[in-house]
């Protein structure tokens, strides 16, 4: 992966921040533009929820009658209007709603996210039964729910249900360094870190392993740590969530089972879930760059939030690997990038049909990723790798850590 150090993500005479926020706001509008367009009429609706706080101690009724939030509430209207402005009908809009009361053992769905709001089983899908059952039940009970998992902010643990054979355990989040191998493409780096930590890194640096029992580390609450320890101005850290571990472990089986010679018919490799097993993060959706990758592997979320997607990753298979395992990484990373490709061009189209939606100061970092991606020397003249360098923008974009809900507030008037 190359490595480049200037100021903004996209030239070096942008602003990073403004780069990020044009980033993830063309990659959000595209993604609803997708969705409202889909061929298939039943798959035709975008919603985006909000966690209403201390939901968990309120009724289903209050928790119905409760305002919606007005900063999600006018990111929804602006992404509306400029949606309008581009050439959808008034119909064809993006939904805000609220996530379902959360409860330890809450679970969001891979695979339930084209299915109907009012359909129960979106949100509440039947438990788990034989391995995954006792599974489920160490990892929600309340004598051994605080032990498992990732308990920290921020994520939810990977776990499979329904599988025909076996079982996986719990997947936490798992921190590493971004690999710099020209086969993953570039990735971008400020010419300076924060003053205190690794670029990326979630958290201060004091925060990431201290065995203190009154202030735990991220890695004492659960979450795993792979390789080296990251350095400052010369590492990215990256972080990749259950969900995107399980949908992985989802895949490795189904193809497993395809390429064996003793091929079970009917197989059922599992539906890939993230479940709540910690207190810190209680929101039941998926933040926006886990539900993008859900949608392109085939795993649509059953809610999807804008609030923060730090650092996000998917995993890196090795270069040239062979195995069953990175074979299948790699068959859902090229669906995803090639969902970062179209949901960016997308976006982009959209915000240059509706300029007057744009606030002028960030008509710069529009003006640049037009340029990044379509220019004489735009990755698109290079068609093998540009979906991968698409992806890259919205890998670089979240490592600027920020509320997609912020960013989209922020750019657009």
């Amino acid at each position: 992966m190359s490595l480049v150090k200037q100021q903004g993500i996209l030239s070096p005479g942008t602003q990073y921040a403004k780069d990020a926020d044009v980033i993830m706001t063309a990659a959000v509008l595209g993604w609803a533009w997708s969705r409202l367009t889909n061929a298939d009429v039943n798959k035709r609706h975008a919603r985006v929820d909000f966690e209403v706080e201390d939901s968990n101690k309120m009724s289903e009724q209050e928790l119905r009658e409760k305002p919606l939030d007005p900063t999600h509430l006018s990111a929804i209207q602006k992404l509306n209007q400029l949606l309008q402005a581009s050439g959808l009908k008034p119909d064809q809009k993006v939904v805000l709603g609220k996530t379902p009361i959360w409860t330890t053992g809450g679970r969001i769905t891979g695979g339930s996210g084209d299915a109907s709001s009012n359909d129960p089983n979106r949100y509440n899908p039947p438990l788990p039964d034989g391995t995954a059952a006792r599974l489920f039940l160490l990892a929600t009970q309340a004598d051994t729910a605080d032990k498992l998992g990732y308990q920290g902010r921020g994520a939810y643990t990977g776990f499979i249900d329904g599988r025909t054979d076996g079982q996986t355990g719990l997947m936490s989040t798992f921190r590493r360094n971004v690999p710099f191998d020209i086969t993953y493409g570039r990735r971008w780096h400020p010419p300076e870190a924060l003053p205190d930590k690794p670029w990326g890194m979630i958290g201060a640096a004091n925060e990431q392993d201290n065995n203190d029992p009154a202030k735990p580390g991220l890695k004492q609450q659960g979450m795993h740590f792979e390789g080296p320890a990251p350095q400052r101005n010369r590492d990215i850290c990256a972080y990749t969530h259950g969900m995107i571990q399980a949908i992985y472990d989802v895949r490795v089986n189904k193809l497993a089972n395809d390429l064996s010679p003793n091929k079970k018919t009917p197989y059922n490799p599992g539906t890939p879930y993230e479940i709540a097993v910690g207190k810190k993060t209680t929101k039941l959706a998926s933040c926006f760059p886990c539900s993008i990758f859900m949608e392109a592997t085939g795993h649509p979320a059953s809610s999807t939030h804008l609030g923060r997607g730090e650092s996000w990753s998917p995993m890196y298979p090795p270069p040239n690997s062979t195995t069953t395992q990175h074979k299948a990484w790699q068959a859902c990373n090229t669906q995803w990038q090639d969902y970062c490709k179209t949901i960016i061009d997308a976006g982009l189209q959209c915000l240059k049909k509706a300029p007057a939606q744009l606030k002028d100061e960030w008509k710069l970092s529009v003006g640049a990723l037009d340029l990044y991606l379509n220019g004489p020397n735009g990755v698109n003249k290079t068609p093998a790798t540009a979906a991968q360098a698409y992806a890259n923008l919205i890998l670089d974009a979240v490592t600027v850590h920020d509320s997609e809900v912020s960013r989209i507030n922020r750019t657009l008037k």
